[in-house]
């Protein structure tokens, strides 16, 4: 008996893990037909219906996973912020100069917005005010961006180096002030490495820490 009982928990369990698996593997394939809908439309042109025919999943599988299409775009920026904050953890990468860090880091994160298909949606041209779930999606703009500024902050005041006022928030305030500049006033120094470095090393890098001239 108590061996029948544990093997029935056991399939329970598996059967349990399956449908959590393809759960997830259907809110994925969703978000991955609207995001590429996005590419194509616009975010304001693609309509609820689009998205569930590209799927290929059905009226009432959709709205299982997404309450309207405000969710839909806001799960899809999620899960870009998600996978962001989940590979910058998962590198190791240190610079012996602590103003390389800081401009390395950022760069990382500009790049971030160009090779991810929801985040490259971003500064794209949306009518934001449309879309009510956007708090979410800024909440996890804030994540990402302690996320990534954190280990760094942390380095800099080991040093003794962070200018005087400067906390976490305020590094995480100006360093995201800075990348949604850049990003939406796309300058054409993002085309240049070299250039883009050097913008940040004398702009950021000295409103942040101490700098020896």
């Amino acid at each position: 008996m108590y061996a029948e009982t544990i093997k029935t928990a056991e399939l329970n369990g598996a059967n349990s893990t399956k449908r959590s698996k393809r759960s997830v593997n259907t809110r994925n394939t969703v978000l991955d037909a609207a995001v590429a809908l996005y590419q194509v439309h616009g975010v304001d042109k693609t309509s609820t219906s689009a998205v569930i025919e590209k799927s290929g999943v059905g009226r009432t599988t959709f709205y299982r996973h997404f309450k309207d299409r405000d969710d839909l775009l806001n799960q899809a920026l999620m899960r870009d912020f998600d996978e962001l904050m989940s590979d910058f953890e998962a590198q190791t990468r240190h610079y012996a100069s602590l103003e390389t860090q800081i401009e390395e880091d950022m760069i990382w994160f500009l790049d971030q917005f160009a090779v991810r298909p929801a985040l490259s949606l971003l500064f794209s041209d949306i009518e934001w005010q449309g879309y009510q779930q956007t708090a979410q999606s800024l909440a996890s703009f804030r994540r990402a961006s302690l996320a990534c500024a954190k280990p760094t902050f942390e380095r800099a005041r080991d040093e003794g180096r962070l200018r005087e006022g400067i906390g976490l928030d305020q590094y995480i305030d100006w360093a995201s002030f800075v990348v949604i500049s850049m990003q939406v006033v796309k300058l054409p120094v993002l085309e240049n490495r070299v250039r883009s470095r050097e913008m940040l090393r004398n702009f950021l890098v000295p409103s942040l820490i101490s700098v020896d001239r």
